[in-house]
């Protein structure tokens, strides 16, 4: 079951919004990261100098290699040993929905890390900086693991955070360290300012070609020097990679605007991606929209089960206003995962109340799959959420879903398509549809649910 740190516990939530920390989600990742841009200048006081902590951490691997000689010397050793850090649980961000803690960044990717770092210090002067730059340059490293190894170097300031937000909360049963421990992974609860966080790091935005030459003519020129860039408006990870290790000038100019940006902080009231505001409008509707079902006693009656809730989905998109959770408030379609955490909170609650328990992103070797609805010993459902702009819909019925059939060993499935403003895509999977062989159109029935952006009463 869904629930959020502040509901787990009892909290006010308008004095926890004071403070300023993020209500966290406990038995879910949510996709937020630490930004190293907006640790530079944030006033929260625990993390005043986290800026200069984590240059200190970059600048001291980026030492080790300068002075290393050949690939597992003393020096190498050491500098991988400052890669080689665990996975901190407890902030439960990121994204990870499932698993242990483990080594965040595996030994061939460390090396292939350091070897980055000692061509770099081969051809020029490099600043630690660029470490913050990795997941621009270097292949399997993205957001996810930079903010990870942040969290890692700042793992004592974000304890001392923690354990002045819950004495300011009066918070009870804390344990003997002055933390609280979640039920739902036996970590210890570690909260973050809301300041210091961002659905996408600014770093992210630096394989975009004007943004990373900030319209610097010269540098653009440099740039299709080494590549033909032709109307592409991103640079690949590998083009990055040389134009940082073989042009200093180019090298110069990325720095130079990363160290200079004064990014926007994250609306978390308007949540514009879509990572928290379900979970509110998902209990609000379940409240006012109430779904009266019968306890599942056998298989079919499960499918019965979800199969209402599905439909009462629908209903609360196209008759309710949660279309309006699927957009931003410029009726900008928000990133699928905005509408598989909208139905998530949706089916968690009913589920709950019917002994249903349900999964997300359950992911046994084939890639995951949405959602997985079971009872006890009855069968597994699968449903998978798909927005009529995902370039998937055919690929999603024809191959994803029987794989994650196979995989759960389970017989059904419910294929939920929202149009989000592509109607003639939907239209295209219908016709592809009613030509598969009727006993995969059994196992595998299709909900349509009009997603789109609808006009007041007034206005129409």
């Amino acid at each position: 079951m869904a629930i959020s740190f502040c509901d787990e516990y009892g909290i006010d939530k308008e004095l926890f919004k004071s403070i300023g920390a993020l209500d966290i989600i406990l038995d879910l990742d949510t996709k937020y990261f630490i930004d190293p841009v907006l640790l530079r200048n944030n006033q929260v006081p625990e993390f005043t100098e986290a800026s200069h902590k984590v240059e200190k951490y970059f600048s001291d691997i980026l030492a080790l290699i300068r002075v290393s000689r050949e690939e597992k010397d003393m020096y190498w050793k050491k500098a991988d040993e400052l890669l080689s850090f665990k996975e901190i649980k407890g902030t439960c961000l990121g994204y990870s929905n499932s698993g242990t803690s483990g080594n965040a960044i595996g030994r061939n990717l460390r090396c292939g890390v350091l070897r980055i770092i000692k061509d770099l210090l081969l051809n020029g002067e490099v600043e630690p900086i660029i470490l913050e730059l990795l997941g621009v340059f270097q292949e399997k490293i993205g957001c996810d693991r930079i903010s990870d190894l942040v969290t890692f170097i700042l793992r004592d300031d974000i304890i001392q955070y923690t354990k002045r937000v819950l004495k300011e909360l009066k918070c009870e049963n804390v344990s003997e360290k002055g933390l609280l421990r979640n039920p739902y992974n036996q970590e210890y609860v570690l909260l973050l300012p809301k300041e210091i966080l961002s659905p996408l790091p600014v770093a992210n935005r630096f394989d975009e070609i004007e943004f990373c030459c900030f319209e610097n003519e010269r540098v653009r020129r440099e740039i299709n020097a080494y590549f033909d860039l032709g109307e592409r408006k991103k640079i690949k990870k590998e083009e990055v990679q040389t134009l940082i290790i073989n042009d200093l000038s180019f090298r110069e100019q990325l720095l130079d605007v990363y160290r200079n940006l004064t990014p926007e902080k994250y609306n978390f009231d308007i949540d514009p991606v879509g990572e928290i505001v379900w979970y509110e409008e998902s209990k609000r509707a379940s409240k006012e929209y109430p779904l009266i079902l019968m306890n599942p006693r056998n298989e079919e009656e499960l499918e019965s089960l979800i199969m209402k809730i599905c439909y009462h989905f629908k209903t609360l998109i196209e008759n309710n206003g949660l279309w309006r959770l699927l957009y931003d408030d410029n009726c900008t379609p928000k990133h699928e995962s905005a509408a598989q955490l909208l139905f998530f909170g949706i089916a968690d609650s009913y589920c709950t109340a019917n002994g249903v328990e349900i999964s997300r992103e359950v992911n046994n070797g084939r890639g995951p799959v949405d959602f997985k609805l079971s009872k006890s010993t009855l069968n597994k459902v699968l449903v998978e959420v798909k927005l009529t702009s995902n370039p998937q819909l055919k690929h999603g019925i024809s191959k994803q879903l029987p794989i994650y059939m196979k995989q759960e060993n389970t017989k059904k499935a419910i294929y939920l398509i929202i149009d989000n403003g592509h109607y003639d895509k939907y239209r295209a999977f219908q016709d592809y549809y009613n030509k598969l062989f009727k006993n995969t159109k059994e196992k595998i029935p299709y909900l349509y649910i009009d997603g789109n952006v609808q006009v007041s009463a007034s206005k129409a």
